[in-house]
């Protein structure tokens, strides 16, 4: 699939030959093992409709970052894996600097079939956080519709010592900073209702600066970096 995302002309040359280099192709699908040609379709996206049966993550109208300036944190650029929930699947992450300042990220698991996602994906650093932005491209090799087109999603990260740690937007907490004024945003009808954050840029950078901010995140994937 990987292949074919470059023949489509999705991926640069030199991004299809770096991630053959860690085995995210289907040529290298040894490195992998025999179910090594798909994109773990689910990751930041779906993993939360699985879960809570329909539930989105919490997306924003505004990057977070804007007022500090949007790029790629060059420590992310590589390939990264990750286990899936009980440890016998895993899956890689490689993140690809884009011409325009920003980066790819394509997704590849061991979990069998033949799905690509793509994100586009932005840093930014407010205080002592660092956040990334994600935007879902392509999903189950079919560009991207309804609620999900160009929304952001926002997710802090923290990499360390080769290990990348990322943090998801709690829908609850947002939905209560939202009721209680902290920030502006849509909640939709129902005890599942999904929470649209959409605060102008230059207040959305200043809440997400303080520890407050960052309070609102939890803990989702961890991943090492592959050398």
């Amino acid at each position: 699939m990987v292949y074919a995302l470059n023949m489509a002309g999705l991926l640069r040359k030199d991004e299809f030959q770096a991630m053959n280099k860690v085995g995210m192709s289907p040529i290298l699908g040894p490195v992998l093992g025999d179910g090594a040609r798909m994109v773990w379709r689910r990751i930041l996206v779906l993993v939360c409709a699985v879960m809570l049966a329909g539930c989105l993550p919490v997306t924003s109208k505004a990057p977070v970052g804007t007022t500090t300036g949007l790029g790629a944190d060059k420590a992310l650029v590589g390939a990264w894996k990750g286990n899936n929930p009980g440890g016998k699947d895993f899956y890689f992450v490689h993140f690809l600097a884009n011409e325009d300042g920003g980066m790819k990220a394509v997704i590849v698991s061991n979990g069998g079939g033949d799905d690509v996602t793509i994100l586009r994906v932005q840093t930014a650093k407010l205080g002592k956080n660092h956040y990334l932005n994600a935007v879902l491209l392509l999903d189950n090799d079919k560009p991207v519709e309804g609620a999900m087109k160009f929304a952001t999603i926002p997710l802090r990260y923290v990499e360390k010592h080769s290990r990348l740690m990322l943090y998801m937007l709690d829908q609850d907490k947002v939905k209560a900073a939202i009721r209680a004024g902290k920030l502006k945003g849509t909640i939709e009808e129902g005890t599942m209702g999904d929470a649209v954050i959409t605060e102008e840029a230059a207040t959305l950078d200043a809440f997400f600066a303080k520890p407050e901010g960052a309070a609102l995140f939890t803990p989702y994937k961890v991943m090492w970096k592959v050398e």
